[in-house]
């Protein structure tokens, strides 16, 4: 696989040479004059629309067949035509020079690839396969095209014009980095597309005054437990994904998703911790020493943990060792599955008239061994429990055996608000053995209670997020 090197050329003012005189040529040399370029066009004949772009745009036309030193003084070239023998003499040319040179549908003669492009104001976006499939670069090109347009380019003038003066107020360059993305996500999109620009640089204005007037990392660095959400990257809180985007280094656990781990800086390191299935952890003492560490050289430092670090995340242990290290430290809540994959598979844990309260258990707690109140559990109406795949027959039989009765509804989901989310119903009496036959692995939820009878269907919902749903 050949890696090309993405790169935005300033050709103002630039000679390029395209050799060839057909309808692909019309196209590269309109990207060239676009890009400011000086263009000399060499081909014993032309196109209309080409012999027409050069008497308008000042374009250099040689009505001749290519020959040797057609290049000299120009800064690249492009061979658009159907000859690989010629292809071959220009490649021979341009390589002699030190000449990017792209022929057209010929990689072997070819230094650049030139990608498919979406221009919008100063918003320039370039799709390349390589080589492999122009076609398909140019349909990706067309979506991209429908997700960035006039307000977006409006968007990217107005921020270049405040940039000065938000660096003047933010200095610390870690901190006005958070700002940028919280700026870019806000809804200050929104005023531009109305054409309120003034309302535009009021927000812009506002968010900046919110920002803090010292480092995000503090003197000795800082370390951020910040929650990712049940596993649907989408389902992290805005104030996460900030701190996330502005991260030196990410501590994450294996649940969290890779599309998130991908949110931080390309340079931000990234240290796995979590534990595999039926395999090794890092232990929590080393976690511990490794935020301290990092955090010691000055680093801002995310600890991503899946869920809420609070709730079974064992996030108050990591916050005692920051603490009694005097290593500063955040809390940024997270969504948790307790509440959210119940409800991806339309189960409400409270609901009116049914359950007005419910108790959340940790699956290893479920164990022999447990302290847990099991009378006092089968009370609590709705009873949810993260991490409990593999003790589900022991916790369905602790239930039953301290009053619960064998036919109150359960139900179990796997992956839950993924894509691959399935799940399960049945009762306590056979919700471990369906389970185990519909092959569900971690991470699970188990939630027992009548609200898992009440459960709602998706409705209206787009196929994709129907795939969120699953029914028995």
């Amino acid at each position: 696989m050949t890696a090309f090197y993405p790169v935005f050329l300033d050709l103002r003012a630039r000679r390029a040479v395209v050799v060839g005189g057909g309808a692909v040529a019309e196209q590269k040399v309109r990207g060239l004059l676009a890009a400011g370029a000086h263009v000399t066009v060499v081909s014993p004949a032309t196109s209309p629309t080409l012999t027409a772009l050069a008497g308008r745009n000042g374009v250099e036309l040689r009505r001749r067949p290519y020959r040797a030193g057609d290049l000299a003084g120009a800064w690249l070239a492009i061979a658009a035509t159907d000859d690989r023998e010629t292809n071959a003499a220009i490649w021979a040319e341009a390589e002699r020079l030190g000449m990017p040179l792209n022929a057209v549908d010929d990689l072997e003669h070819s230094s650049f690839i030139a990608p498919a492009i979406h221009r919008e104001g100063d918003i320039t976006v370039a799709v390349s396969t390589a080589g492999k499939s122009p076609a398909l670069a140019v349909r990706l090109r067309d979506r991209i095209a429908c997700l960035v347009g006039r307000a977006e380019a409006r968007l990217c003038e107005l921020l270049g014009e405040l940039r000065p003066g938000v660096a003047a107020r933010v200095p610390d360059a870690r901190t006005r980095t958070a700002l940028w993305y919280r700026i870019v996500d806000s809804d200050v999109i929104d005023s531009v597309r109305r054409g309120d620009l003034d309302g535009a640089r009021r927000r812009v204005d506002e968010l900046v005054a919110e920002a803090p007037r010292h480092p995000s990392g503090w003197e000795q660095g800082a370390v951020y437990l910040v929650g990712a959400g049940p596993g649907d990257p989408g389902l992290i809180t805005v104030k996460g994904l900030e701190l996330l985007r502005a991260a030196d280094v990410v501590v994450y656990d294996r649940l969290v998703a890779p599309a998130l781990v991908a949110e931080a800086p390309t340079g931000a390191e990234r240290v796995c911790v979590g534990k595999q299935p039926h395999g090794e952890r890092t232990d929590q003492a080393s976690i511990n020493a490794l935020l301290i560490d990092r955090a010691r050289r000055g680093l801002a430092v995310v600890r991503l943990k899946g869920g809420d670090p609070f709730v079974f995340g064992r996030g108050a242990e990591e916050c005692e060792a920051l603490s009694a290290a005097g290593v500063p430290f955040a809390v940024i809540p997270g969504v948790t599955s307790a509440t959210a994959v119940p409800g991806a598979a339309g189960i409400a844990v409270t609901q009116r008239g049914i359950a007005a309260a419910f108790a959340v258990v940790a699956g290893h707690e479920c164990r022999d061994g447990s302290t847990l109140d099991w009378e006092a559990l089968t009370r609590v109406p709705t009873l949810v429990v993260l991490m409990g795949l593999s003790s589900l027959p022991e916790i369905a039989a602790r239930l039953r055996a301290h009053g619960a009765a064998p036919d109150t509804p359960a139900a179990v989901i796997a992956s839950g608000t993924l894509p691959t989310q399935q799940a399960v119903f049945g009762t306590l009496g056979d919700i471990a053995a369906r389970a185990a036959a519909a092959g569900l692995e971690p991470p699970a939820t188990v939630v027992i209670g009548e609200v898992v009878r009440a459960r709602v269907s998706s409705v209206g919902l787009t196929a994709r997020d129907q795939r969120l749903v699953s029914h028995a």
